[in-house]
């Protein structure tokens, strides 16, 4: 019984642990820093995205990976996987190069209503979860921001 007990109160102490450098784990702050028209087809586009990733906390952070959905103009524009393992120093930031697949008719359509400005900005949101390495859950992320669309090719 007193093995149990013992074991039990070790097993908690752990978690707290483990739960207190959680908590004083800020998640990366993701933005948009480019966006590119990669390939069309009949029917579909693919469009590289390249991710600022920002680490807030000062202790260095290895991405994993990264599972996100991108809004243009609050209209859902694609979602994205990263794959690519990339370390965040402390307090600095790096770029994840990223596509997203998105179908033709979709694209035209949403694009439509997006240019309705030529010249103008464009807002978008980012939100997603980042997998950091040595975390057991992933780190929510979301971001608003501004970005220009590249022209379509002719």
């Amino acid at each position: 019984m007193k093995t149990l007990i013992s074991s039990w109160l070790l097993a908690t102490l752990f978690l707290l642990a483990g739960c207190q450098t959680l908590g004083s784990l800020e998640a990366p702050e993701v933005s948009v820093s480019g966006i590119n028209l990669n390939k069309v087809s009949l029917f579909e586009q693919e469009w590289g995205l390249t991710l600022r990733a920002r680490n807030p906390n000062d202790r260095e952070l290895t991405l994993k990976s990264m599972d996100y959905e991108i809004y243009v103009n609050g209209e859902r524009f694609g979602r994205g996987l990263t794959a690519e393992s990339v370390t965040l120093p402390a307090m600095g930031d790096a770029t994840v190069k990223t596509t997203i697949t998105t179908s033709l008719l979709e694209s035209l359509q949403k694009l439509q209503q997006i240019q309705q400005q030529p010249g103008e900005p464009l807002t978008y949101r980012l939100v997603g979860k980042a997998r950091v390495a040595g975390v057991p859950i992933p780190l929510s992320f979301d971001k608003e921001g501004e970005m220009r669309l590249p022209a379509m090719p002719r």
